[in-house]
């Protein structure tokens, strides 16, 4: 494939094996990098290995073949059945924790070969215990439900605490009769309760099962509001069978919804409370759609996937599962929603309705993980995989949809897809309809007539491109009559900047052209055109490069300035952007007593007690003993500083929060970190998942994560952190809250939130961040309607602050703080996907950097120095939040942005018009400062309502009002900005 290497590509290998029902044979895609192989063929093309079931024998068999790219799967006959097999060419397979008929686990390690039946427990040879297992619980035996916050008839609150086991009905006890005087106070919330588990006992792995350690914890996360509401749900425990044969709906659906939602007037202030719906392995049919709300965790057993189908015709509803964030719930800062690890089939569905796998909304701090859809095999059918909507932020990694006439159908602001397959679509592979800005990684198209549909138009006078812009980056197309298929120049040229495409190492096979508009005019088909092609970087759209910076408008290959150096790229002639997966699938043959469960150490996290001194005991047990932390969910309140230290591990359920408070944190010209991940000089990895760091109102010095580890490097295993939030404001126990500070709220102290939400220090390299969104919070999310604005104030967001690198940030999102979004200084070997950024609509009341002062030690922008030439309303529209700043750094490479201005003051509208809600939204400054040439390329930079989208050292580069895409979107395609002297 490149210089004579051969190579085994894993991307889309099928791996089928038959579940209930003949009719569906399970798809497995392996998304790995193209794994390097050293196989001498006869041939030039590389060898193609691929796994098959075989029906006659059961399980599977594999052959390899030289295959060129374009090449359609062949179809191959399996050799016989073997009546014996032959087990020392069988893998060994290891087992563990597997129930025995005694009540015991047990474990063993065979050799075991695809096909062959699972290994069974040796016979008991102690006497089984005899005590009959109780089926159906009782009120004695159940936890204590307890409820507040309801209406009685005359318009008071009251509360009642009751047994109630999970998966009976939600209880609608009766109120007390009217008293002369209506209560006042709401009935205080018991925070006591040790376990908010599903019924203990209620399900045990199956023979034939696996078991995975997210089961086999004691789970005892605390909601504030009710200690015995239960985080954690495991859906055989509330009625599921996953026998492939009941119907599961009801019991689902009540484990996804229950203690989720309210009605009436009781809904006022009601917080979406946290739950971890949990799937073992199964086959669930299901006959309506399966709603998650947010503050949701869907997770599927990663040690075996479970299946989940929609039953037939008689489904109701338009997909299996459906997010529900605009649902009488309000707005707020992050969605907090996960769907993980299921394969999702929905062919049994009839073909001509409009039917998803799933339907998605969920915006900021959620993604959709390792799940497979399969939807209805017709040559005509209106099925699609994935349907994406009205979203300002997705992030998605290993997906994939086979059948369906559409794959993915996209419609969102800005994003990463990362490691996605398309395999037989009827139609179309991806259908983008709107967007800002969006990249997808390692992109694998098989047998669909078109791959990427980019062509929407909105027609009108002139007709209108709602899609703004697409980077594609690392993958391969096959057996397809186009790969993109664009409106630009086709049935729309406006506006000036939308439709803009950047292609980098991409295989494309012979045949098909790689971009073509809707008109069918071949925009790029390079010759050889029937041969295997490898596009290196190729772009669309309006491009500023030096020494001019003078827009051009292209349709060419590029030749990127200067290559990005290997310490970003797995390897250095393939060209591999380096990614880990999250660690906690890592962790699905620990046991249960390998972790340390924080609230089993005696750490309260009950939002009142101070948690400081326990929890940094246990991460410091944690990083001597290599031992993964579980932090049950709860608020667990921070008082100093919390030392992480190398080798420490931590995942979250449901996005526990810990929340800075006290003095420690208050003082800005002395600045702590909540969270400091190593001390300056020390090396090592930790990696975090699934946490949020808050802060109580006065926090002016608090930094939630201070990031100081020199990590191993891409061959060593990169530490980092995986859906990891700062989020202040909007929160239980906070004081930054609707009641404290809507807008306008004074005086402006008593709503500072946080100094800065990350800072990377130049003591940091190999840092990994992925999936993680830091904000104050602009609105509170409660029913039954949002709140009215918030005015929350933190500093700064993300600042990458002298660090060599390398550091990857894959589908960050930073949005709210006074002075800038993300701001790089001194830093070098930096790769980003879908940077997104919304300044706070609260500006110009008050204008930056108030309520701060500058610090110029961090090289804070000095807004009175950069508006000094404004006054009056002009300078308001200049002190305001950058999104993005870099100063004096090299080797930035960032594929899609996101910058949006917010509004002015709330206002519904700009004062002078869309492109005027603020004068500048990057400034580059100080690169040519060095001999040595620096390199920031930006492909597929969209900046929306700002007068100009980028300066460097003062001067006006792009104008904004000369790229305008759609929706107040400024797309261009591609900028470099290589160190030497500015244009004149």
């Amino acid at each position: 494939m490149n210089k004579g290497s051969k190579y085994r590509i894993l991307s889309l290998v099928t791996t089928l094996g038959y579940i209930a029902g003949p009719a569906f044979a399970r798809i497995d895609y392996n998304y790995r990098h193209v794994e390097k192989r050293q196989i001498t063929t006869t041939t030039s093309c590389p060898i193609r290995c691929i796994d098959f079931p075989n029906t006659a024998c059961g399980g599977t068999w594999q052959t390899c073949i030289p295959s060129c790219t374009g090449d359609s799967i062949p179809t191959f006959t399996p050799p016989p059945c073997s009546t014996t097999t032959s087990t020392t060419s069988c893998p060994t397979l290891c087992i563990d924790f597997v129930p025995n008929t005694c009540g015991g686990l047990w474990g063993t390690c065979v050799p075991h070969c695809p096909g062959d039946p699972m290994p069974t427990p040796p016979p008991c040879t102690t006497t089984p215990n005899t005590t009959p297992t109780t089926t159906s619980a009782t009120t004695t035996s159940c936890p204590t439900l307890c409820l507040d916050f309801m209406t009685n008839s005359c318009g008071g609150l009251w509360g009642t605490c009751i047994p109630h086991c999970p998966g009976q009905p939600f209880p609608t006890p009766t109120p007390p009769p009217c008293t002369s005087t209506p209560p006042t106070t709401t009935t205080s919330s018991k925070t006591t309760s040790t376990s908010t588990t599903s019924n203990p006992g209620c399900y045990s792995v199956a023979p034939n099962e696996y078991p995975y350690y997210l089961d086999q914890l004691k789970h005892q996360g605390l909601w504030h509001l009710n200690a015995s509401y239960p985080v954690y749900r495991n859906v055989k425990c509330w009625g599921a069978k996953g026998d492939g044969v009941t119907d599961d709906t009801d019991a689902i659906i009540r484990a996804l919804t229950e203690g989720k939602t309210c009605k009436g007037a009781n809904c006022q202030n009601f917080y979406v409370p946290p739950s971890l719906v949990y799937f073992p392995y199964g086959d669930y049919i299901v006959g309506k759609t399966l709603p998650i709300y947010r503050n949701t965790q869907v997770i599927g057993s990663n040690s075996q996937r479970p299946v989940i189908r929609a039953n037939n015709y008689t489904f109701v509803g338009s997909a299996i599962f459906e997010t529900k964030v605009k649902e009488s719930i309000g707005g707020g800062a992050g969605d907090f929603i996960t769907l993980k690890g299921f394969s999702l089939i929905g062919g049994n569905v009839p073909r001509q309705r409009d039917f998803a796998a799933i339907r998605w909304n969920a915006g900021h701090a959620s993604g959709i993980y390792k799940v497979q859809t399969s939807m209805s095999y017709d040559t005509i059918n209106n099925h699609r995989g994935i349907v994406v909507s009205g979203t300002p932020h997705i992030w998605m990694s290993d997906v994939s949809a086979d059948q369906g006439d559409i794959g993915f159908d996209l419609a969102a602001q800005a994003g990463t897809l990362r490691n996605v397959a398309v395999l037989n679509a009827k139609s179309i592979g991806i259908r983008i309809t709107s967007d800002y800005s969006l990249t997808i990684k390692n992109l694998y198209l098989y047998n669909t007539p078109i791959g990427i549909d980019a062509s929407k138009v909105n027609l009108g006078n002139p007709n209108s491109q709602p899609v703004n812009s697409l980077v594609i980056i690392e993958g391969e197309i096959t057996s397809a009559k186009v790969f993109i298929r664009t409106a630009r120049g086709g049935s729309s040229t406006y506006p000036t900047g939308a439709g803009s495409i950047v292609l980098e190492r991409f295989s494309v096979a012979g045949g098909v052209p790689i971009v073509q508009r809707d008109n069918g005019v071949n925009v790029y088909h390079p010759s050889p055109v029937n041969s295997f092609r490898h596009v290196t970087l190729w772009a669309q759209g309006r491009r500023y490069t030096p020494p001019d910076y003078q827009v051009a408008t292209m349709q060419n290959p590029i030749t990127n300035p200067k290559y990005s150096q290997p310490i970003l790229r797995t390897e250095e002639e393939e060209g591999i952007y380096y990614e880990k997966f999250q660690p906690a699938p890592s962790f699905q043959f620990y046991k249960a007593s390998d972790f340390i469960s924080l609230r089993s150490q005696g750490v309260k996290g009950d939002g009142i007690a101070d948690d400081t001194a326990k929890l940094q005991q246990i991460f410091n047990l944690a990083a001597s003993s290599g031992r993964p932390i579980f932090v049950d969910y709860g608020i667990y309140i921070v008082t100093r500083t919390l030392i992480i230290r190398p080798g420490t591990r931590i995942i979250g359920e449901v996005w526990p929060k810990f929340m800075a408070a006290g003095a420690y944190f208050t003082n800005p010209k002395n600045p702590h970190p909540v969270f400091q991940i190593g001390l300056p000089g020390q090396t090592g990895r930790v990696e975090i998942q699934d946490i949020v760091v808050t802060a109580k109102a006065g926090s002016a010095g608090a930094i939630s994560f201070q990031w100081n580890l020199n990590g191993p490097g891409i061959y060593n295993d990169v530490g980092g952190m995986w859906s990891t939030h700062s989020v202040i404001g909007a929160q239980p126990f906070s004081g930054l809250e609707a009641a404290q500070c809507s807008h306008g709220a004074r005086p402006l102290s008593k709503c500072v939130g946080g100094f800065m939400h990350l800072h990377i220090t130049r003591h940091a390299a190999n840092v990994y961040l992925e999936n993680n969104y830091y904000a104050s919070a602009a609105y509170q999310s409660i029913q039954p309607t949002p709140s009215q604005p918030l005015d929350v104030y933190v500093g700064r967001g993300v600042l990458i602050d002298g660090s060599p690198g390398g550091i990857w940030l894959y589908s960050i999102a930073s949005e709210n703080s006074i002075m800038y979004q993300y701001q790089i200084q001194n830093s070098a070997n930096i790769f980003a996907s879908g940077l997104q950024s919304t300044n706070p609509s609260f500006q110009s009341n008050p204008i930056a950097p108030s309520p701060f002062s500058v610090n110029a030690t961090l090289s804070d922008p000095n807004f009175a120095t950069i508006c000094k030439a404004h006054t009056g309303a002009a300078y308001a529209k200049c002190a305001k939040a950058f999104g993005l700043r870099i100063i004096n750094s090299d080797n930035v490479i960032i594929y899609s942005t996101a910058l949006l201005s917010g509004q002015d003051n709330y206002a519904a509208n700009c004062p002078g018009g869309h492109f005027n809600c603020q004068l500048v939204m990057i400034s580059v400054e100080k690169q040519a400062r060095s001999p040595v040439n620096k390199l920031i390329s930006i492909y597929g930079l969209t900046v929306r309502g700002s007068r100009n989208t980028l300066l460097m050292d003062g001067k006006t580069i792009i104008d904004s009002q000369k790229n305008a895409g759609t929706s107040l979107a400024l797309p261009v395609v591609a900028w470099f900005l290589v160190g030497g002297t500015l244009p004149s």
